[in-house]
């Protein structure tokens, strides 16, 4: 019974639960053998871009070429561990206006050579090593790949807790290090606002790190952060670099925050948006 219980004890840590094979891409065929990568041999394959990944808790990656009608393809399914930090990786990689599509979590084609997307704890790219693809072919490929994968489509849960009122769509972001480059910011879902004067501004929900609390987080901010006076609920402040005015406030199990203020009075206004989100 012993030895029993050791074989099906080691079963269970060379295969986790969470590990998931390669799929079957509906339309495409096998063109090489899957290769995988885990936290110790990624640099392998992606090298300096490693180190990013293995930030936002990167699993394991499955690597194959697929081909289809005279176009072959690499295809890297990167397991994240949570919806958030493949959506959070997703987003590192995604350049700036990006014209997003509803494909698994969130999705971008960019024919003829690439296409991006994200679904649930997966984070997917598709690069063509042989001949093109156009923007039909890529959204049919990645919808093929998001149906062969498990898990949820759409975005991840905690998104609801930013305003929806005004929200640019595709803006939204996941950052687990330096958001807006300030240090103590961790762990932040944002997303982009048009407030109707031209300009944007960035709401954002600071989420409290894995074995912390937001008490902590909270206290950490008031030590370095300027407190607001003759506010009915405690408000901070912080001019950032290139950033301007950036104000968070404490919300339950949260902090709210909103850069991109002119000044003192409109950061003011724009928090009570989140008393009254969406």
């Amino acid at each position: 019974m012993k030895i029993l219980s050791l074989v099906i004890a080691l079963f269970f840590v060379i295969n986790p639960a969470s590990a998931v094979d390669f799929p079957t891409v509906k339309g495409w065929n096998p063109a090489g053998e899957v290769m995988t990568f885990t936290p110790d041999t990624l640099w392998e394959h992606i090298n300096g871009a490693a180190e990013t990944f293995l930030q936002y808790g990167f699993v394991e990656l499955k690597t194959a070429e697929l081909s289809k009608d005279g176009v072959t393809v690499a295809v890297g399914i990167y397991e994240m561990g949570s919806p958030l930090n493949a959506f959070g990786i997703y987003r590192t990689e995604l350049p700036e206006d990006a014209a997003t599509v509803e494909i698994g979590g969130q999705a971008l084609i960019s024919a003829p050579y690439q296409a991006l997307m994200v679904k649930d704890r997966f984070y997917v790219k598709v690069d063509v090593y042989d001949g093109e693809i156009d923007d039909a072919g890529g959204r049919s490929m990645l919808q093929a790949i998001a149906t062969a994968l498990p898990g949820n489509d759409g975005l991840p849960k905690v998104f609801a807790q930013l305003p929806t009122a005004g929200q640019i769509p595709g803006s939204q972001r996941f950052t687990r290090e330096a958001f807006l480059g300030v240090r103590e910011l961790k762990n932040c879902i944002s997303a982009d606002y048009d407030p109707g004067a031209g300009a944007t501004v960035q709401f954002f929900v600071m989420l409290a790190p894995e074995g912390t609390t937001i008490d902590t987080v909270w206290q950490s901010l008031e030590n370095k952060w300027k407190a607001v006076p003759d506010q009915g609920e405690p408000i901070l402040v912080k001019t950032v670099p290139y950033r301007g005015l950036v104000g968070v406030i404490r919300s339950g199990d949260a902090i709210f925050g909103i850069s991109g203020s002119e000044s003192e009075d409109a950061l003011l206004n724009s928090l009570e948006r989140f008393s009254a989100r969406p």
